[in-house]
């Protein structure tokens, strides 16, 4: 056993003693790449040549190596700098001097810190790895844009600026271009070479402070010397030049400027430091010159280094990128005009997915990006004019069509390539997941009621499968969402910037549909559009309360005049105190309530859908609706085409409207319409922003807290399901959102009878297809009491059952009459998740019961 033991201790050690053996030699392979960075000074056309002729030489690989991974050294002379700062710091405190250079570095070490914890936070090292190296030369095995950097900041000296860095990367790009991926790694390696530079600095200033000591020492032991003979003190001088490096000149100038500072007579010595360093072929004055030259030269060159670290912190590098990408030149050619039209976040996810595609097809970025353009010119050049509204012409004209669209297989065949997809085994491994894993579960309770049953009854096992059937689906369903969330990335949705404002062609109305039972809520709801106005300030945009009275057993018309003077005298209160140009901003309409035989009450019709298929109605032109008021009976509606929809406590964030807009009015999202199935099958007629809960209503009580906390439980409050939208391209409608006016109108209009659903949102969302954009928010308050909201809960699943005839089969239309179901499979999925979720808890129930029974 002991024999065991020494041998299993012995590999122990062997293993340790490998592993530092090899530690250490990495180190040394590591560390042996010295960096020069002192180099000739260069600015203007030899910059430019220079860029050039390096351009030719260089010469790269895509196989990267480990040992260039650039943060050890970043740590390793932050470390140096950070000690040399600690260093003179205490040489501070005692009161000595400190070379000029060393003043910079004092005063902003705080910057130095900051731009290596952005290194240590944003540099990736997957990332890093993927950019080209460079086969030859000094710098060989460094990534090629960080030899750029290091070649920048030593023939500027560390003076890198925006018109430095552009005619730098235009002269380069001459004869070599970057990938896309490069130029965005510049910020991060300047970082790099900037601290390198500032390293090699920070080694010049501790050598000065270690020689300017040396000499203090040495006049401080000469002044306190007992014995003040000329001659001995001559000796000792001669002996001191000798022993200490006499010829360094940060030693030679101190000691020099140490003598002529005491006030005494040092002309002896001075004479016989003169003859000392003539047999060494200089001077006191020349090296006196040499070393003020040195150190203004040092302090120049670290006042740069910290000045350009300013300018990367602060610069906008989106300019730079747009200016110095080759494959962002190209897009901008797009014929339609939409990409130059785009945001950065839109341009830059189009040029990602150009390097995808370019590793996919094994081809380079600028000829998929330059096939792209060509097939969208191609499209508009076959377009005429007279289609150039419609939005699948409109589609095939932009680029993006081909890069993140349909049109892929378009540039598949024009690239000779073809890639296999699995798209089609989405819905296939989605569902036969959720089904083997609720069987699962159901038959192992169906043999643990076999093992514990006293009896072999059927019915018993049966009833297990039956009991157990919902809360395995509720289990399955929720793991298998958990892992497409964790496995599939976030949909994207490419999105105009709108530089200049909402254009008049883009006009939107934000309404708010709700009832006004008392004055208070008038005031609350008027408060409320006033709020939208101040984060959402622009021009072509509208805001409207659509109001109805409360719902009643008798006719409420003519009883609460004081409800409708309140709402029309706060619209016009609005519009005096923000519309200085004399058109209105704000509106209100009222509805009349109509006597509803199935609920047997006062309503207004067919409640908030109806309010705004109503109000759709009125703003394309229509005057058959049961609005009796409105603050203005013609409002400048003529080129409104989108609605934004929000409950009367939703709250949007600042500039959130024409975010939204924006997203809608992209090419690619614009919504196409099967005139057969009457729905929309391509792009969104509906955008459903995430729905995030304002903090004051989720702190408001331990209900809220909970439910708030566990986002995804509830679907009508949580829009964050991101399965359906992430894997099938469609997301869930929750009654917040924008849609097309004239689709959602056209679609729905005469597509759900009267009295029929409750849940309308689900159904909507279900035929002009409704899109989740995550990147979007909208801010809700949630319930703090359980019964208000059991109330929420109770009228919601009274809804979704209420959707049963439209899940297969036929449903009706506006005259009840039978046709085939427009609703997608995967639309009816969604109502049929939302139904399986209303049974959980009933199931529950029974289960316990059964257990203990």
């Amino acid at each position: 056993m002991t024999t065991y033991v020494q041998i299993l201790i012995m590999g122990i050690v062997l293993v340790a003693c490998i592993f530092i053996f090899v530690k250490f030699v990495l180190m040394k392979l590591r560390n042996n790449g010295k960096i020069n960075i002192r180099d000739a000074l260069l600015s203007g056309e030899k910059l430019e040549d220079y860029a050039k002729k390096t351009a030719i030489e260089h010469s790269i690989s895509n196989k990267q190596k480990f040992l260039n991974w650039p943060v050890p050294r970043m740590n390793e002379n932050y470390d140096f700098i950070l000690l040399v700062y600690k260093e003179l710091n205490e040489e501070i405190q005692k009161k000595d001097v400190v070379p000029p250079a060393a003043e910079w570095l004092l005063d902003n070490f705080y910057i130095i810190e900051e731009q290596v914890k952005i290194l240590r936070r944003d540099l990736v090292k997957k990332s890093y790895m993927r950019l080209p190296v460079l086969k030859t030369g000094l710098l060989k095995g460094y990534a090629r844009i960080h030899a750029i950097a290091l070649e920048l900041a030593t023939h500027t000296d560390g003076q890198i600026d925006e018109r430095v860095l552009s005619a730098y990367l235009k002269a380069y790009q001459s004869h070599k271009i970057l990938y896309d991926r490069e130029i965005w790694a510049i910020p991060m390696v300047l970082r790099l070479a900037l601290i390198e530079n500032i390293r090699y600095l920070c080694e010049n200033i501790r050598d000065t402070q270690f020689q300017w000591n040396k000499a203090d020492e040495i006049f401080d032991s000469w002044k306190s010397s007992e014995c003040v003979s000329t001659e001995y003190v001559m000796k000792l001088f001669s002996e001191s030049l000798r022993s200490k490096d006499g010829t360094n000149p940060s030693f030679v100038e101190h000691l020099f400027y140490l003598l002529r500072k005491s006030g005494h007579s040092y002309v002896e010595f001075l004479r016989v430091m003169d003859q000392s360093l003539e047999k060494l072929g200089t001077t006191t004055e020349q090296i006196t010159q040499e070393e003020h030259y040195l150190q203004s030269a040092n302090t120049v060159s670290i006042g740069n280094c910290i000045s350009s670290m300013r300018f990367i912190s602060t610069f906008d590098w989106s300019d730079l990128f747009d200016s110095a990408s080759f494959i962002e030149q190209i897009l901008e050619l797009d014929p339609e005009g939409t990409y130059a039209a785009m945001n950065n976040s839109s341009r830059n996810y189009y040029r990602s997915s150009i390097e995808k595609l370019a590793s996919t097809y094994e081809v380079s970025e600028i000829h998929i990006a330059r096939e792209a353009v060509e097939l969208a010119k191609q499209a508009y050049s076959n377009s005429d004019s007279s289609s150039s509204v419609d939005a699948e012409i409109q589609r095939k004209c932009h680029v993006g069509y081909y890069i993140i669209g349909k049109g892929i297989n378009s540039l598949e065949i024009s690239l000779g390539k073809k890639h296999k997809k699995i798209n089609k085994l989405h819905e296939i491994l989605y569902f036969s997941s959720i089904f083997l894993i609720t069987l699962f579960f159901a038959l192992l309770a169906v043999y643990y009621s076999i093992v514990t049953s006293s009896s072999n009854a059927i019915s018993i096992y049966i009833i297990a499968f039956i009991a157990v059937l919902i809360p395995s689906s509720e289990i399955a369903v929720n793991l298998v969402n958990l892992t497409v969330s964790k496995t599939v990335k976030p949909s994207f949705f490419p999105s105009l910037e709108l530089k200049d404002g909402i254009p008049e062609s883009l006009s939107t109305i934000v309404v708010i549909p709700t009832l006004l039972p008392t004055e208070n809520r008038v005031k609350e709801i008027v408060r409320r559009l006033e709020n939208h106005y101040l984060s959402n300030r622009e021009e072509n945009l509208f805001f409207a309360i659509i109001g109805a009275f409360a719902d009643s057993d008798n006719s409420p018309m003519g009883k609460n005049d004081d409800i409708i003077e309140a709402a029309l005298n706060g619209v016009k209160a609005l519009n005096q105190k923000y519309c200085k140009n004399g058109q209105d901003k704000f509106y209100f309409f009222h509805r009349d309530s109509q006597f509803n035989e199935k609920n047997n009450k006062w309503i207004g019709w067919e409640r908030k859908r109806g309010a705004l298929m109503e109000f759709n109605d009125f703003v394309l032109g229509s005057f058959d609706t049961s609005f009796s008021y409105a603050s203005c009976n013609e409002p400048p509606f003529s080129n409104v085409k989108y609605i934004i929809t929000l409950d009367s406590d939703t709250i949007m964030p600042m500039g959130v409207v024409k975010k939204m807009i924006g997203t809608m009015a992209h090419p690619l999202n614009q919504p196409i319409i099967d005139r057969k199935r009457g729905i929309v099958t391509e792009g969104y007629g509906l955008m459903q922003p995430k729905v995030d809960f304002d903090s004051e209503s989720s702190n408001k009580s331990l209900l809220s807290r909970i439910f708030t906390g566990q986002e995804g439980l509830d679907p009508y409050a949580n829009a964050i399901s991101n399965v359906y939208q992430d894997l099938f391209d469609e997301g869930i409608y929750m009654g917040k959102g924008i849609y097309d006016l004239k689709v959602f109108q056209s679609v729905l209009k005469n597509s759900i009878p009267e009295n029929s659903v409750l849940s309308h949102d689900l159904l909507e969302g279900s035929y002009v297809r409704a899109g989740l954009v995550n990147d979007l928010r909208l801010v809700d308050s949630y319930p703090s009491k359980f019964n208000s909201y059991s109330s929420r809960l109770h009228r919601w699943v009274r809804g979704d059952w209420q959707l049963i005839p439209f899940l297969y089969g036929k449903v009706f239309n506006g005259n009840n009459k039978s046709m085939a179901n427009p609703i997608s499979k995967l639309s009816r999925w969604k109502m049929f998740d939302n139904l399986r979720r209303s049974l959980v808890a009933p199931s529950l129930i029974v289960l316990v019961a059964l257990s203990f029974s």
